[in-house]
C-alpha cells in the first residue's frame, strides 16, 4: 500500500478521480502546540543556537514588553489580587494535607510544615513570574500579595485552632489564647511572608535586567530565612505546650 502511494502513478496529474491522501496520514502524530506561551518561545526554532549564535536561554524582554503593552492596568491589578487571595488557601491545604498525627509529627511541624507554607503563600506570584511575567509591573505587588496571602492563611488557621480543633476545656483562658493567635501567630506569618517576598522581588528584578525566564533560585536565601524563623517559632510553641501547659 505504501509503495503504491509513493509511485509516480499516484501523482494527481495521473488520477482521473483526484488525489487521495495516504490513509496513514490520518494516524500520524500532529505537532504539539504549547499552551504555555513561554515554553513556545523557548522551544521556537528561532532560538536555536545556530540562529542566535549563543547557547543562552532565549531573551524574553521584548516579548514581555509587548505583552505588557497589550494588558490593561485593571486587568493586571485583578490578576495580582487573585494571585494574592489564592496563595493563602493553597498554603492551608498544603499544610493540613500533610498531617501531624504520625510519628514524624514534630519533624513535620518544625521542618516540612514551614517549607510548604512559606512556598505556597508565594505560589500566586511564583506562577505569574514563571507563566505570565507581563502581568507584574511593580515591586509592591509582591509585598501586597505576601501580606494578603499571610493574612488569609493566618485567618483560616486561627479559626481552625480556636473553634474547631481544641476542646473548650483545654485552655484555662480561651480569650487569652485567641488573642495570642490573632496577634503573635498572625504577626509571625505576616513577617515570614514579607521576608520571602523580598526574594521574589529580587527574582523579578533579575528577570527585568536579563530578559530571561524567571530564576526562582535567586529567592532561595530569603525563603530559607523565612522557613527557619517559622520553624523556630513552631519549635518554641511545641516546647511551651509540652512543658508549661
Amino acid at each position: 500500500m505504501k509503495d503504491e502511494y509513493l509511485s509516480a502513478g499516484s501523482e494527481p496529474a495521473f488520477q482521473d478521480g483526484g488525489f487521495e491522501a495516504d490513509p496513514g496520514e490520518g494516524k500520524a502524530d500532529r505537532p504539539r502546540i504549547h499552551d504555555d506561551e513561554i515554553a513556545s518561545i523557548r522551544d521556537s526554532v528561532m532560538n536555536e543556537p545556530a540562529i542566535t549564535g549563543a547557547e543562552n536561554a532565549p531573551y524574553l524582554g521584548k516579548w514581555i514588553q509587548r505583552k505588557r503593552s497589550e494588558c490593561s492596568l485593571a486587568g493586571n491589578l485583578g490578576v495580582g489580587v487573585l494571585a494574592a487571595l489564592l496563595g493563602g488557601p493553597f498554603a492551608v491545604l498544603g499544610a493540613f494535607m500533610g498531617g501531624t498525627g504520625a510519628w514524624y509529627g514534630w519533624l513535620y511541624i518544625i521542618v516540612f510544615g514551614p517549607v510548604i507554607e512559606e512556598i505556597l503563600k508565594q505560589s500566586g506570584m511564583i506562577y505569574l513570574l514563571e507563566k505570565r511575567p507581563y502581568r507584574v509591573f511593580a515591586s509592591w505587588q509582591f509585598v501586597f500579595s505576601a501580606s494578603v496571602s499571610a493574612l488569609v492563611f493566618a485567618t483560616i488557621e486561627n479559626l481552625l485552632y480556636i473553634y474547631v480543633y481544641p476542646s473548650p476545656s483545654k485552655f484555662a483562658n480561651p480569650e487569652t489564647y485567641a488573642c495570642y493567635r490573632w496577634t503573635v501567630c498572625t504577626g509571625m506569618h505576616l513577617g515570614c511572608s514579607m521576608i520571602a517576598s523580598v526574594g521574589m522581588i529580587r527574582v523579578w528584578k533579575k528577570q527585568l535586567a536579563n530578559g530571561k525566564v524567571a530564576d526562582i533560585s535567586v529567592a532561595h536565601g530569603f525563603f530559607c530565612v523565612a522557613i527557619c524563623i517559622h520553624g523556630v517559632y513552631n519549635l518554641g510553641a511545641l516546647i511551651f505546650e509540652k512543658f508549661f501547659m
